[in-house]
C-alpha cells in the first residue's frame, strides 16, 4: 500500500499487488515508477481514484499528502477487495 520495493524480486515466487491513490502527495511516484522493474511481471497495480496515503491507516494527516476525495472507509474497502481478488487467484 503506497509503497515500492528497491530489492529486485522477481525470481521471489510472490505475488504481488501495488495499490495507491490518485491523491497520495506522500508517495514519490518518480520512485515508484523507476521501481517496478523490481517487481515480477504478473504484479497488479490498483489505483484508486480520490484515495490518498494517510487513508491507508486511522492514524490521521500525513504533511505533504494530497485531500481525498473519497472517505476513509471507501479506500479501505477498495483496498481490502483488491487483495481478496489477488488471494482468490
Amino acid at each position: 500500500m503506497a509503497a515500492y520495493s528497491t530489492k529486485d524480486i522477481n525470481s521471489s515466487g510472490l505475488q504481488v499487488l501495488s495499490v495507491y491513490g490518485t491523491q497520495d502527495g506522500v508517495l514519490n511516484m518518480e520512485k515508484y515508477a523507476n521501481n517496478l522493474a523490481n517487481l515480477p511481471a504478473d504484479s497488479k497495480e490498483c489505483i484508486i481514484e480520490e484515495g490518498c496515503h494517510a487513508q491507508f491507516g486511522s492514524y490521521g494527516e500525513q504533511d505533504g499528502d494530497g485531500t481525498p476525495g473519497i472517505s476513509g472507509e471507501e479506500q479501505r474497502q477498495i483496498t481490502i477487495e483488491a487483495i481478496m481478488e489477488l488471494i482468490r487467484e
